[in-house]
């Protein structure tokens, strides 16, 4: 009888999802803030942040690879960030510099003569409804 309860009781329990419940403190405001986009995506807090984790993977899996590999030689991943970094700065510069170019004197202003199907900067757009005492008539009223 002894062995029969063991076997029951060492045997793997059968999974029914795919998914792994776990229990996590976090901050007043992350969970304040989790709540709101839950409530808003209407979805339960766990889901929200659940999927938010899921969307996020790629970035949790690099800054994993990361530090893995600064524990394991911390100076080649150290010339990779900075590496990483000065690249960064480099992008970052040039769509600055773009940024500068497209909003320079001369450049990007429209031409009054071509193509401009735009009505003119002093055009109201309409009649300028009357101001004071007085009123408006409807056509074919008498006077």
């Amino acid at each position: 009888m002894t062995a029969r309860c063991s076997a029951v009781h060492n045997a793997p329990m059968e999974e029914t999802t795919d998914r792994v419940r776990l229990t996590i403190s976090v901050s007043p405001e992350v969970h304040a803030t989790f709540a709101r986009l839950a409530k808003a995506s209407g979805i339960s807090l766990s889901r929200a942040m659940g999927e938010w984790l899921g969307d996020t993977i790629e970035a949790a899996s690099f800054t994993a690879d990361k530090v893995e590999q600064a524990r394991a030689a911390p100076k080649i991943v150290m010339r990779e960030m900075h590496a990483y970094a000065l690249g960064l700065a480099d992008e970052t510069g040039a769509l600055l510099d773009r940024v500068r170019q497209a909003k320079a004197p001369g450049v990007g202003k429209r031409s009054a003569t071509a193509g401009d199907l735009s009505p003119p900067p002093s055009n109201t757009g309409g009649k300028v409804p009357l101001s004071g005492g007085r009123k408006r008539r409807s056509p074919g009223a008498k006077r």
